[in-house]
């Protein structure tokens, strides 16, 4: 007697999910929520595993869903520090990070520049180093 093979209920969404629309919502998940952006949400959105939709999303972008967030974010944070009027702090909490130590640093690895100094070199003021 053959054994049958059956399908969990989660397998048979993941299959009938389109690893496109998945990616999709990845993608809109960040650009909208950016904020609080969460591949979960997406994944309980779907009835789909967290790891599976992490799985497209790389597969698709070449990238992790962290890193495109990761991205939108500084990317948000730098349009604000040259056109805006907000402190950096504000800024650092209008893009959805509680960290300021951990903003920096990504901001610095991105950029070169610190948040202070991307401003003024932006809006064309070089800035002032500290004499000894």
């Amino acid at each position: 007697m053959m054994a049958k093979l059956e399908r969990s209920p989660q397998q048979a969404r993941m299959e009938a999910v389109s690893r496109d629309a998945l990616v999709q919502a990845a993608l809109q998940e960040i650009t909208q929520n950016y904020r609080e952006a969460s591949l979960s949400n997406v994944a309980r959105a779907y009835g789909v595993s967290l790891a599976y939709v992490s799985e497209c999303v790389r597969a698709q972008t070449g990238r992790t869903y962290k890193e495109l967030l990761q991205k939108h974010r500084m990317e948000t944070a730098a349009r604000l520090l040259r056109r805006s009027d907000l402190n950096i702090q504000q800024i650092i909490a209008q893009v959805g990070y509680e960290n300021t130590s951990y903003f920096y640093r990504l901001f610095h690895e991105r950029y070169g520049l610190s948040p202070r100094e991307y401003r003024l070199v932006r809006n064309g003021a070089a800035p002032r180093r500290p004499t000894a």
